[in-house]
């Protein structure tokens, strides 16, 4: 018999009794057997919730760059250090081309690849040197 039915049948016996004041009480005993319910759900929620943020915790690769990744990700994703550490969130950041990255979520950027960001680098320099030498050249 589970406790919802056993509080069901004293409540039954306690009308057929037609003690008032012993029905009344177990109403009360029920409302808080509710309030009791639902606060065992909640705290079920929340300690899964933190299994899982340990679970990730312990997979969690912390880069040079100010990036993490997790452990075994096939995908290679890159996650945002800053809310991982001040949120245990894991937020994806936005990877350019030019190894830069910016976080859609605090916004946090800098650089997930040094060579690419490194390459990028020269690369604009060269374009601005090439720039700079052909407008010389005009005014020669």
């Amino acid at each position: 018999m589970s406790f919802y039915d056993a509080f069901k049948d004293a409540i039954n016996v306690a009308q057929k009794a037609d003690n008032v004041e012993l029905y009344r009480q177990l109403l009360d005993l029920s409302a808080q057997a509710l309030d009791l319910q639902a606060e065992v759900a909640r705290l079920r929620e929340e300690n899964a919730a933190l299994k899982k943020s340990k679970d990730i915790a312990e997979k969690i690769i912390r880069h040079e760059e100010p990036i993490v990744t997790i452990e075994g990700d096939t995908n290679n994703l890159y996650y945002c250090s800053h809310c991982w550490d001040s949120e245990q969130k894991l937020i994806q950041i936005n990877c350019h081309k030019d190894g830069t990255f910016e976080c859609p979520h605090c916004k946090t950027s800098g650089n997930y690849n040094n060579e690419l960001k490194r390459q990028s680098d020269v690369a604009q320099l060269r374009a601005i040197s090439e720039l700079n030498s052909r407008s010389q050249k005009r005014f020669i």
